[in-house]
Protein backbone atom coordinates (compact mmCIF):
# COMPACT_ATOMS: atom_id res chain seq x y z
CA UNK A 1 0.00 0.00 0.00
CA UNK A 2 2.99 2.19 0.86
CA UNK A 3 4.29 2.15 -2.73
CA UNK A 4 0.81 2.94 -3.80
CA UNK A 5 1.01 5.97 -2.40
CA UNK A 6 3.95 7.30 -3.62
CA UNK A 7 3.34 6.76 -7.42
CA UNK A 8 -0.23 8.69 -6.06
CA UNK A 9 -2.20 10.42 -9.04
CA UNK A 10 -1.63 13.67 -7.83
CA UNK A 11 2.41 13.33 -8.54
CA UNK A 12 1.68 12.38 -11.99
CA UNK A 13 -0.75 15.21 -12.66
CA UNK A 14 2.29 18.17 -11.12
CA UNK A 15 4.95 16.17 -13.59
CA UNK A 16 3.03 16.70 -16.73
CA UNK A 17 1.98 19.85 -16.49
CA UNK A 18 3.38 21.48 -19.47
CA UNK A 19 4.07 24.74 -19.01
CA UNK A 20 6.23 23.86 -15.71
CA UNK A 21 9.72 25.05 -15.82
CA UNK A 22 12.34 23.00 -15.73
CA UNK A 23 13.66 21.10 -12.30
CA UNK A 24 17.04 22.44 -11.07
CA UNK A 25 19.78 19.26 -11.43
CA UNK A 26 20.01 17.34 -8.15
CA UNK A 27 23.08 17.37 -6.12
CA UNK A 28 25.79 14.92 -5.90
CA UNK A 29 25.76 12.95 -2.36
CA UNK A 30 29.66 12.78 -1.63
CA UNK A 31 29.21 11.16 1.38
CA UNK A 32 27.46 10.85 5.15
CA UNK A 33 28.68 10.42 8.57
CA UNK A 34 26.50 10.09 11.59
CA UNK A 35 26.27 13.28 14.07
CA UNK A 36 23.98 13.50 16.84
CA UNK A 37 21.69 9.97 17.78
CA UNK A 38 19.23 10.04 20.49
CA UNK A 39 15.55 10.29 20.50
CA UNK A 40 16.55 13.17 17.26
CA UNK A 41 19.08 11.84 14.92
CA UNK A 42 20.58 14.30 12.96
CA UNK A 43 23.73 12.79 10.03
CA UNK A 44 25.93 14.98 8.20
CA UNK A 45 25.87 14.97 4.78
CA UNK A 46 28.30 16.59 1.62
CA UNK A 47 27.10 17.50 -1.07
CA UNK A 48 28.29 18.60 -5.02
CA UNK A 49 26.58 21.20 -6.32
CA UNK A 50 26.36 21.48 -9.62
CA UNK A 51 28.04 24.36 -9.61
CA UNK A 52 31.09 22.20 -8.80
CA UNK A 53 30.88 23.57 -4.62
CA UNK A 54 30.29 21.39 -1.92
CA UNK A 55 28.51 21.31 0.55
CA UNK A 56 27.60 19.62 4.24
CA UNK A 57 24.05 19.72 5.16
CA UNK A 58 22.01 18.47 8.45
CA UNK A 59 19.87 15.76 7.87
CA UNK A 60 17.31 15.03 10.36
CA UNK A 61 15.87 11.47 10.81
CA UNK A 62 17.96 8.84 9.27
CA UNK A 63 17.19 5.10 10.75
CA UNK A 64 17.57 5.36 14.55
CA UNK A 65 18.97 2.95 16.70
CA UNK A 66 15.18 1.21 16.96
CA UNK A 67 15.68 0.64 13.36
CA UNK A 68 12.74 3.87 13.32
CA UNK A 69 12.37 5.80 9.67
CA UNK A 70 8.90 6.64 9.97
CA UNK A 71 6.13 8.29 11.71
CA UNK A 72 2.04 8.29 11.42
CA UNK A 73 -0.13 10.91 12.28
CA UNK A 74 -3.91 10.02 12.32
CA UNK A 75 -7.16 12.65 11.84
CA UNK A 76 -9.56 10.30 13.88
CA UNK A 77 -13.29 11.24 12.51
CA UNK A 78 -16.09 9.80 15.46
CA UNK A 79 -19.87 8.65 14.10
CA UNK A 80 -20.83 12.23 14.45
CA UNK A 81 -18.62 13.36 12.62
CA UNK A 82 -16.24 15.46 15.23
CA UNK A 83 -12.60 15.41 15.31
CA UNK A 84 -10.59 13.29 18.26
CA UNK A 85 -7.46 15.46 19.39
CA UNK A 86 -4.78 15.10 21.73
CA UNK A 87 -4.02 17.97 24.23
CA UNK A 88 -0.36 18.02 25.69
CA UNK A 89 3.11 19.57 25.88
CA UNK A 90 5.92 19.36 23.42
CA UNK A 91 9.43 20.48 24.22
CA UNK A 92 10.02 22.90 20.98
CA UNK A 93 7.11 25.26 21.43
CA UNK A 94 7.92 24.97 24.85
CA UNK A 95 3.65 24.97 25.64
CA UNK A 96 0.68 22.81 25.71
CA UNK A 97 -0.77 22.43 22.28
CA UNK A 98 -3.28 20.46 20.11
CA UNK A 99 -1.95 17.69 18.26
CA UNK A 100 -3.60 15.13 16.33
CA UNK A 101 -2.71 11.74 17.72
CA UNK A 102 -0.03 10.08 15.97
CA UNK A 103 3.63 8.61 16.96
CA UNK A 104 6.52 6.31 15.78
CA UNK A 105 5.82 2.82 12.84
CA UNK A 106 7.86 0.05 14.49
CA UNK A 107 10.42 -1.17 12.23
CA UNK A 108 8.65 -3.83 9.86
CA UNK A 109 5.03 -2.71 11.13
CA UNK A 110 2.45 -1.42 8.83
CA UNK A 111 1.84 1.93 8.76
CA UNK A 112 -1.53 1.61 8.70
CA UNK A 113 -2.09 -0.52 11.79
CA UNK A 114 0.82 1.59 13.74
CA UNK A 115 -2.33 4.86 13.40
CA UNK A 116 -4.96 1.82 14.87
CA UNK A 117 -2.43 1.71 17.69
CA UNK A 118 -0.95 4.63 18.48
CA UNK A 119 -4.57 6.38 18.13
CA UNK A 120 -5.83 4.10 21.01
CA UNK A 121 -2.58 4.44 22.86
CA UNK A 122 -2.70 7.97 23.01
CA UNK A 123 -6.64 8.78 23.30
CA UNK A 124 -8.83 5.54 24.50
CA UNK A 125 -10.52 5.55 21.15
CA UNK A 126 -10.82 2.65 18.51
CA UNK A 127 -11.87 3.10 14.78
CA UNK A 128 -14.24 1.05 12.63
CA UNK A 129 -11.83 1.65 9.61
CA UNK A 130 -8.50 3.27 9.27
CA UNK A 131 -6.88 3.90 5.59
CA UNK A 132 -3.53 5.97 4.64
CA UNK A 133 -4.66 8.94 2.18
CA UNK A 134 -0.15 9.98 1.94
CA UNK A 135 2.85 10.57 3.03
CA UNK A 136 5.30 13.75 3.95
CA UNK A 137 8.79 13.99 4.20
CA UNK A 138 8.79 15.14 8.31
CA UNK A 139 10.76 18.60 6.81
CA UNK A 140 12.99 19.34 4.29
CA UNK A 141 16.29 18.72 5.73
CA UNK A 142 14.75 15.06 6.65
CA UNK A 143 14.74 11.31 5.50
CA UNK A 144 11.54 10.87 8.00
CA UNK A 145 8.61 10.19 6.61
CA UNK A 146 5.47 10.73 8.03
CA UNK A 147 2.05 8.80 6.96
CA UNK A 148 -1.10 10.09 7.15
CA UNK A 149 -4.52 8.23 7.79
CA UNK A 150 -8.17 8.49 8.82
CA UNK A 151 -9.49 7.18 11.17
CA UNK A 152 -13.53 6.90 11.11
CA UNK A 153 -15.67 4.98 13.25
CA UNK A 154 -13.87 6.63 16.38
CA UNK A 155 -15.47 5.73 19.80
CA UNK A 156 -14.04 5.99 23.55
CA UNK A 157 -14.05 2.45 24.25
CA UNK A 158 -10.56 1.44 24.28
CA UNK A 159 -7.57 1.67 26.65
CA UNK A 160 -5.30 5.03 26.73
CA UNK A 161 -1.92 3.73 26.78
CA UNK A 162 0.48 6.47 27.45
CA UNK A 163 4.21 6.27 27.20
CA UNK A 164 6.13 7.76 30.65
CA UNK A 165 6.84 10.90 28.55
CA UNK A 166 3.41 11.54 27.70
CA UNK A 167 0.36 13.38 29.13
CA UNK A 168 -2.19 13.38 26.06
CA UNK A 169 -5.84 14.89 27.20
CA UNK A 170 -8.09 13.47 24.18
CA UNK A 171 -10.62 16.19 23.42
CA UNK A 172 -13.11 16.15 20.56
CA UNK A 173 -13.45 19.28 18.58
CA UNK A 174 -16.15 19.95 15.52
CA UNK A 175 -14.60 20.53 12.38
CA UNK A 176 -14.92 24.25 12.39
CA UNK A 177 -13.04 24.46 15.86
CA UNK A 178 -10.84 22.47 14.76
CA UNK A 179 -9.30 24.39 11.67
CA UNK A 180 -9.72 27.63 13.95
CA UNK A 181 -6.88 26.12 15.76
CA UNK A 182 -5.20 25.44 12.63
CA UNK A 183 -5.63 29.01 11.62
CA UNK A 184 -4.55 30.15 15.31
CA UNK A 185 -0.59 30.47 15.11
CA UNK A 186 1.32 28.56 17.43
CA UNK A 187 -1.85 26.43 18.88
CA UNK A 188 -1.41 23.41 16.89
CA UNK A 189 1.64 21.33 15.61
CA UNK A 190 1.81 18.93 12.73
CA UNK A 191 -0.59 21.59 10.95
CA UNK A 192 0.50 19.99 7.25
CA UNK A 193 -0.81 16.35 8.19
CA UNK A 194 -3.53 18.01 9.30
CA UNK A 195 -4.54 20.14 6.16
CA UNK A 196 -3.40 16.60 4.42
CA UNK A 197 -5.92 14.65 6.48
CA UNK A 198 -8.83 17.49 5.86
CA UNK A 199 -8.33 17.63 2.40
CA UNK A 200 -8.38 13.67 1.70
CA UNK A 201 -11.85 14.06 3.90
CA UNK A 202 -13.50 16.48 2.24
CA UNK A 203 -13.40 18.80 5.30
CA UNK A 204 -11.53 21.66 4.29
Amino acid sequence: MTDQLEDSAATHEVAAESSRPTDPAPWELLGEEPGFHRFLTVNLRRYRMPDGREVDWDVFGPKSEAGITSGVTVLPLTPEGRIVTVRMFRAGPDRVVTNLPGGFVEPDEDPALAGARELEEETGYTCESLDLVGWQWASASSTYRKYVAIARGCRPDGKQQLDETEDCVPVELTVDAFRAELRTPGAMTGIDAAYLALDHAGLL
